[in-house]
């Protein structure tokens, strides 16, 4: 049974849950992985070098998620780099970008995540200095 689901990764044995290509006995870390167990540590995540193109996250917008409790993972990472991607390609530079979670204000051509808010902050809201908006995934 277990075998014809290898099918769909080449290699056979227990997945990585970061690397679905590693498996766990492969233990060399990923580019821009660190930690002893070879998994991704805070710092990886909160400053985005992940691999791939980088998200940054400035100390202001890490000091506001911690506190209003806004989930920042891989994910969302990943949704923040696509939207960049986006914006980039219209010209944005200054975006807002409206996710489920959180709205957060990027600086595009910096790739930093410069502010965020919780859902429930941005009723009544005027967000200024921004050129682009943009729904993130959900």
């Amino acid at each position: 049974m277990a075998d014809r689901f290898n099918v769909l990764l080449p290699r056979g044995g227990p997945r990585s849950i970061i690397d679905p290509l590693r498996t766990q006995g492969d233990r060399t870390p990923a580019a821009g992985q660190a930690g002893k167990s070879g998994g991704v540590s805070f710092d990886d995540i909160m400053t985005g070098e992940l691999g791939g193109n980088t998200v940054k996250v400035s100390p202001d917008a890490q000091e506001r998620m911690r506190l209003r409790g806004i989930p920042l993972g891989q994910v969302e990472l990943d949704q923040i780099s696509r939207a960049m991607d986006t914006v980039a390609k219209k010209g944005g530079r200054e975006a807002l970008l409206i996710g489920r979670q959180a709205t957060f204000v990027v600086d595009v051509p910096s790739r930093t995540v410069v502010t965020a808010w919780g859902p429930n902050e941005t009723k009544g809201h005027v967000f200024t200095s921004i050129d682009s908006a943009l729904m993130l995934d959900s």
